[in-house]
């Protein structure tokens, strides 16, 4: 028999129908055997039942046909129901693993932790015990991990893969958390299928690939020094940067600059209710996109990330005075972009580099630019409009 499968369960209740007559593990085994031809043992302890089979395969058939008993069909747990707190062998729950806690810390703060996230507990507090590396049978000792039960969160939502408990940093693990594994891209190179620490080759510039230069200088194939119309911002100094000191107000908080908005939502969007805190609590810009980069983000955040950096950056146009005269300052062949190293909002780059690089051959999207365009477009308009009108009136 294979050590790593794990039984099917059965709770006694549903088995015994007579009292007067007990169910015998002879007559499970053989009720058993009419779906599968492998089992391989049947325990019975005290008001649970357990049922080991010899492949995975025939678990999974077991699981999602049940077996007929006594003229009764019965389906089986896919885990302990008394663990679990399960009522119903179809009743989906979750199982939470809690890593790096000492077992000095309470239950209970683990459990208020998970319950802050949004997690509705169906279970207690277990602890987890050490397996025989070659037999992967239980033994005694504790590993000092601890998981419990929970419900299925809201479809394209998960638990953080880390937070805090009692003050100390945890892992937190569950079925349907993305992996959001680390994109490999050398910033020596530039190559995609290695990471700076482990490159081999000379440094070379990001736009051309040749080595000797970094993006802007004159011995790049795609250097232009004459490009016109495009305001590059970045910096605390800058107020069309987001982390420009300008204190805001939106939904329903106030903000100490837009950055600090815009991580607090992706945090509290995603479930990160620790970092969302740090964010709130963060002296600078730049020290709430550190800790906003920690977060694990979900399918929902970037589906919606865009509708929430404009509804900021709207705000931010009522509020600011100075941000609002800055993008009226443009004309339509203006082109706004972020100079940062971010593919995404900016344009990948430095600021002598985004300025002395043609456009389109900027690596980032610089998806943040595209959002200023639309906002002085519309700005302009406003105010044309309003101009037009008091032309009218005269």
């Amino acid at each position: 028999m294979d050590p790593m499968i794990k039984p099917v369960y059965l709770r006694n209740r549903d088995v015994q129908n007579d009292k007067r007559k007990f169910v015998t593990d002879y007559a499970i085994a053989m009720a058993v055997g009419n779906v599968i031809d492998d089992v391989k043992c049947v325990q019975r302890d005290r008001d649970l039942w357990r049922i080991y089979v010899g492949t995975r395969a025939s678990r999974n058939v077991l699981y999602t046909n049940g077996f007929d008993l006594e003229s009764r069909h019965i389906d089986v747990f896919d885990t302990n129901p008394f663990s679990a707190g399960t009522e119903k062998p179809d009743e989906r729950i979750v199982r939470v693993l809690v890593k790096g806690i000492p077992l000095s810390v309470d239950d209970d703060c683990i459990k208020n932790m998970l319950v802050k996230m949004g997690a509705k507990l169906t279970s207690d507090i277990k602890y987890e015990k050490i397996r025989n590396p070659t037999t992967r049978k239980m033994t005694e000792i504790l590993n000092g991990n601890r998981f419990v039960y929970m419900e299925p969160l809201a479809e394209g939502s998960f638990l953080p893969r880390t937070s805090y408990c009692a003050g100390l940093k945890c892992t937190i693990y569950h079925d349907g958390q993305p992996k959001n594994e680390r994109k490999k891209i050398c910033t020596n190179c530039w190559a995609n299928d290695h990471l700076k620490f482990q490159c081999e080759y000379e440094k070379c510039c990001r736009i051309c690939k040749e080595v000797g230069h970094n993006p802007g200088s004159n011995k790049c194939t795609h250097y232009d020094p004459n490009q016109k119309d495009v305001i590059a911002f970045c910096g605390n100094e800058d107020v069309l940067s987001n982390f420009y000191p300008s204190e805001m107000k939106i939904f329903g908080q106030t903000f100490k600059t837009p950055e600090h908005a815009f991580q607090h939502t992706k945090a509290m969007r995603c479930g990160d209710l620790h970092r969302a805190d740090q964010i709130m609590k963060a002296e600078t810009a730049l020290d709430a996109k550190r800790i906003g980069n920690q977060i694990m983000m979900s399918d929902q955040w970037f589906e919606t990330r865009d509708d929430v950096m404009r509804n900021i950056l709207d705000a931010k146009v009522a509020q600011c005075k100075q941000f609002c005269e800055a993008l009226l300052k443009s004309n339509k062949n203006t082109t706004f972009v972020e100079a940062a190293y971010d593919d995404y909002w900016g344009s990948g780059l430095n600021k002598l580099g985004t300025l002395h690089t043609s456009s389109g051959h900027w690596p980032g999207k610089n998806e943040l630019g595209r959002i200023y365009t639309e906002i002085a477009r519309s700005l302009r308009n406003s105010q044309a409009t309003t101009r037009s009108r008091r032309g009218t009136l005269k």
